[in-house]
C-alpha cells in the first residue's frame, strides 16, 4: 500500500533529481520557483516525472499553479488512488 509519507518522499526525490540537489535540501515550505528556482521547463520535467512514476494524470493547469514543495505533494495525493488518502488520515 502506497501511503501519504511514501508519496512525499518520492515527490521530493524527484523535485531533487530535477534540480540536480539532495533531498535533503529541498523542505517541504519551500517555493518551488523562488526558493528553489524551479523554472517552467522544469515544471514541465516534474509535472511528467511525478505522472510517469504514479502512473497517474496531473493537470497540467493546475500544476502550474504549485507554489510550494507541500503544494506538489498534496497535488501528487489527491491525484493518486485511494491507498494515499487513507495513509494521510493515519498521519
Amino acid at each position: 500500500m502506497t501511503t501519504q509519507r511514501d508519496l512525499r518522499g518520492r515527490t521530493i526525490e524527484i523535485l531533487a533529481d530535477i534540480l540536480e540537489t539532495t533531498p535533503a535540501k529541498v523542505r517541504p515550505q519551500d517555493r518551488l520557483r523562488e526558493d528553489l528556482g524551479l523554472d517552467s521547463l522544469q515544471s514541465l520535467e516534474m509535472l511528467s516525472m511525478l505522472s510517469e512514476e504514479f502512473r497517474v494524470d496531473l493537470p497540467m493547469e493546475e500544476a502550474m499553479e504549485l507554489r510550494t514543495v507541500d503544494d506538489a505533494c498534496a497535488f501528487v495525493a489527491r491525484a493518486f488512488p485511494t491507498d494515499a488518502a487513507a495513509g494521510a488520515t493515519s498521519e
